[in-house]
């Protein structure tokens, strides 16, 4: 009889390790640890990244940490104990069958039956490690020279948060940094976090899954917001979930305003009559799109919008909209630019809002014009009811802190985020070690037949807006991306004669 859990534990995984070939452990002992060689430079000692005495104190950042603003940050995040839960909608009630009765006394027609379709949301597999870091190494410093106050100005994250793809890590800063070598290791891995994972929620789909389970993706908005829904038991046809879906053939809207209006207002009217008709209403929807295709639209909508429908009026007469209106139109749908709020699109008289938002896919056209999609999102109905939000595997609520107390030592994992992050670190390899982060997250949209996409929207980009995004969609180079500069400091330890000859 065991003393405690914990001693059972260690007794299983000693039957499993006996198990075992030589070559078996040999494999698992490789995979578990860091290798002895640290990956990249550090920030202080020779060659570091900061080492530099004559570097002045305030360091501007220009890092991009995308999405600066994007429809992430405006879901709610749900933690959740189930891995495959089914959401139904009530799609309809079959028709009546059967004749008229012909006497009082004969049977009448049977009414129809409720149908039912059902719909799963697999959930994601994320991860990323932190490069080799020597612990032995600290924050040494090559001489009295070298500085480590340095002032981050302009911190990424300061404005909205980690976001729900990005681990926070106890003790770190932006400031530190640039003033301890871990600092520097753990910042650069949660800008990977930031952008790595931003367009999932776009783009995600569990097709490109790997093949052993290592890493998964939940269902994107491309996904999500499309037609040919069908049930998840049966894989019967759903029409009645699919949402809308537009093409504007890589029209731009600079030379078809008239036409991306009109098309925006019927989309936006069209779900607006289903919601009535479904008893959803009032519904709060928000469009998302990117920055460039904003600017665009605000730049035409309001002559389009207040002129829409003049041309009823006869073809020999004229309109005229004010100029000042049509500014004061245009500065209000822009909103804080600054700050990313405040930005619509004036529609029946209601501001609907818009979310700028980088992750969205863009597509060349040539000549410095872009085609992307503009989303139309159920966030709330019926006043208030949640329908669109990111739900992760609460790890604490699943005890995993509890497992790992019994089968790995004090520290080796750690939850963070309320369970929405698993933080491992690997065994050292002596002095090396190196940090990881796992997260399980999916996209919960259970409307789908109140959301609508209109495809292939053309628009010319705005001159220097630039990408967060070292690679495109398609895996090539972000044209639009920019950094430069160097991973390590240009001195190096200076080689003193010894002391003797």
């Amino acid at each position: 009889m065991y003393q405690s859990d914990h001693d059972l534990a260690s007794k299983v995984v000693d039957q499993i390790l006996m198990r075992l070939s030589p070559d078996q452990l040999t494999q698992i002992a490789q995979k578990a640890v860091p290798s002895s060689t640290p990956g990249g430079s550090y920030g202080h000692g020779p060659g570091g990244l900061f080492s530099n005495p004559a570097l002045n104190r305030p360091l501007y950042s220009a890092v991009i940490a995308t999405p600066f603003s994007g429809v992430q940050f405006a879901l709610p995040i749900r933690g959740t104990t189930e891995t495959s839960p089914l959401d139904g909608i009530i799609t309809g009630v079959t028709a009546t069958s059967g004749t008229e009765a012909s006497g009082v006394c004969d049977d009448p027609p049977t009414t129809g039956l409720v149908k039912l379709c059902m719909h799963s949301y697999p959930l994601g597999l994320l991860s990323r490690q932190t490069p080799v870091y020597n612990v032995r190494y600290g924050t040494r410093l090559a001489s009295r020279g070298e500085h480590t106050d340095f002032q981050v100005v302009g911190n990424p994250f300061s404005k909205l948060g980690t976001g729900p793809f990005m681990p926070s890590v106890p003790g770190s800063s932006a400031d530190d940094m640039a003033n301890t070598n871990s600092g520097k290791v753990i910042w650069a891995w949660m800008i990977a976090w930031a952008r790595d994972f931003a367009k999932l929620l776009y783009t995600g789909t569990p097709l490109n899954n790997s093949a052993g389970g290592g890493y998964a993706e939940f269902y994107g908005f491309n996904s999500l917001i499309n037609t040919g829904y069908r049930d998840a038991l049966t894989g019967t046809a759903c029409p009645a979930a699919d949402s809308l879906v537009v093409d504007f053939f890589n029209q731009n809207v600079r030379t078809a305003s008239s036409a991306i209006v009109t098309k925006i207002l019927e989309t936006y009217w069209t779900l607006m009559d289903l919601a009535n008709r479904t008893g959803m209403a009032p519904v709060r929807w928000v469009l998302s799109m990117p920055m460039s295709l904003f600017y665009e639209l605000t730049r035409i909508w309001p002559v389009a919008y207040l002129t829409d429908g003049s041309a009823a009026a006869g073809t020999n007469s004229q309109v005229f909209v004010d100029a000042g209106d049509q500014v004061r139109m245009r500065d209000e749908m822009r909103g804080d630019m600054g700050n990313r709020v405040g930005q619509h699109l004036k529609m029946f008289g209601v501001d609907v809002p818009v979310i700028v938002d980088d992750a969205i896919t863009e597509n060349g056209l040539g000549g410095g014009v872009q085609s992307s999609s503009i989303y139309f999102i159920p966030l709330t109905v019926l006043g208030g009811q949640p329908v669109t939000w990111l739900e992760y595997m609460d790890y604490n609520a699943i005890g995993v802190p509890q497992d790992a107390a019994k089968f790995a030592p004090e520290g080796h994992f750690q939850t963070t985020d309320n369970g929405r992050f698993l933080l491992a670190r690997k065994p050292p390899t002596n002095t090396c070690v190196q940090l990881l982060a796992y997260t399980e997250p999916r996209l919960k949209f259970t409307v789908p037949y109140l959301a609508a996409r209109i495809d292939r929207v053309g628009y010319s980009r705005l001159n220097g807006i630039r990408s967060g995004f070292p690679t495109t969609a398609g895996g090539g180079t972000d044209p639009y991306f920019t950094n430069g500069g160097n991973t390590s400091g240009s001195s190096s330890a200076p080689s003193y004669y010894s002391p003797t000859a």
